[in-house]
């Protein structure tokens, strides 16, 4: 860890320049543009999936599928993306994955508009939308840091958390209104165009190489075995990732249900959007105050908004009011903006440089719990209803990070 990161020095300087610090260095603007459009493709491609499914077989199980699927990429790639981040040029790795998204919404798009979409043709679509959110994970964040560097990189992680949280809230709600108005193929075609104009911006940035060894590089399976080994040899961020694993096993699941809460409210597509996108409103004010500058410690900022998560969720499943679940929507998405915005600066301040993309890819692969803990959701919630098991996953995450950060307490003490 660096001196910066023990004493607090990188996020007095961050606080020093003001909410918008990291827009001072040349072309971070473009940058951020281009991250939240490509941000914006997930959560309309998501909605616009899960509510298209909600539609078509009224089944809460199925809904849960499409998060599930749209997970499984951090799963089974998150490590070996974390591998190819410290490898090759990280700049032409989203590009690429930008590339493939076009067509794939273009295609399910085409399907829509011709009237011959089935609730089976979306779940290939979405394993490429998580894709694209395990390389985000993966590559984006490590090369924000190597642009950047360690004076603004919290800055900097707080604006793309900001993006990514501005692009939830308009992407569910544009995606609900597009859907209520025109149709669930156009909503798709606005997902090929968002992905085409964020690979034109990122083409015209010149991003820093990181400094790497100059000697051969091990295979592929050494690296991937040796960043295992040090992942787990070091306890910061064993205790970072205990954090992770509550996250995801009992917070995020609830997510593709929101169809299907709204459903229970009586609400039409636009305000299932906008119930959706509370959630990202919340998070866009936590994420605004913690680019201001952090009155606490990086830890604090991380469990405590993870822990206030499920205080604010249990309340949202628990209320049978639209305007009540509306606000306890956007208090969950305020919580979930310190763990979401503070993970990713944790683990690259707990990290080696040369570590960072792996350190990286096995936090995501702890994020890719998330599709075992979503169907599980699901078949509960198919059981006994979608709200007594959002309650009950939200009961035993209190309980679990309480546990988790009393038994591994380092991630609450960086500073």
């Amino acid at each position: 860890m660096t001196e910066a990161a023990i004493t607090g020095d990188g996020a007095t300087a961050e606080k020093r320049g003001g909410v918008f610090a990291a827009f001072e260095v040349p072309q971070f603007p473009r940058l951020w543009l281009s991250g939240w459009l490509n941000n914006l493709t997930r959560p309309m491609g998501i909605f616009t999936c899960t509510y298209t499914v909600n539609v078509l077989t009224d089944s809460a199980f199925l809904v849960q599928l499409v998060g599930a699927v749209s997970a499984t990429p951090m799963l089974l790639g998150g490590a070996l993306g974390g591998v190819f981040s410290d490898r090759l040029d990280r700049r032409r790795t989203i590009l690429t994955m930008m590339a493939i998204m076009v067509p794939a919404a273009l295609t399910i798009a085409a399907v829509a508009l011709a009237g011959e979409l089935r609730a089976w043709m979306v779940y290939p679509f979405v394993v490429v939308v998580g894709a694209s959110g395990m390389v985000d994970m993966t590559t984006r964040r490590a090369m924000v840091y190597d642009f950047v560097g360690e004076a603004r990189v919290t800055n900097a992680l707080a604006l793309e958390a900001l993006s990514m949280t501005a692009a939830f809230m308009v992407g569910n709600l544009l995606s609900g209104a597009i859907m209520d108005v025109l149709g669930v193929g156009e909503a798709f075609l606005v997902v090929a165009a968002c992905s085409g104009t964020a690979f034109l911006l990122l083409r015209g940035v010149n991003i820093p190489a990181p400094v790497r060894d100059a000697g051969p590089r091990p295979s592929v399976l050494s690296e991937l075995s040796a960043g295992f080994r040090y992942v787990f040899s070091n306890r910061e961020l064993v205790s970072i990732l205990g954090v992770v694993a509550v996250m995801n096993l009992f917070y995020f699941p609830y997510q593709p249900l929101v169809p299907v809460f709204a459903d229970r409210l009586e609400v039409d597509a636009l305000l299932a959007g906008l119930l959706a996108s509370a959630n990202a409103c919340g998070a866009l004010i936590a994420t605004l105050l913690i680019a201001r500058g952090l009155p606490m410690r990086r830890g604090m900022v991380y469990v405590g908004g993870g822990t206030l998560t499920f205080v604010f969720l249990f309340a949202f499943a628990a209320v049978d009011l639209y305007p009540v679940a509306l606000l306890a929507n956007a208090g969950a998405g305020a919580g979930a903006a310190g763990y979401m915005t503070m993970l990713s600066v944790l683990v690259m301040v707990a990290a080696a440089p040369e570590m960072r993309g792996r350190a990286l890819g096995i936090s995501s692969m702890a994020i890719g719990v998330v599709p075992f803990s979503m169907l599980l959701l699901g078949v509960v919630a198919q059981s006994v209803g979608a709200s007594p098991a959002v309650m009950a996953s939200a009961a035993l995450g209190f309980v679990s990070m309480l546990l988790v950060t009393l038994w591994r307490a380092q991630s609450r003490r960086i500073a």
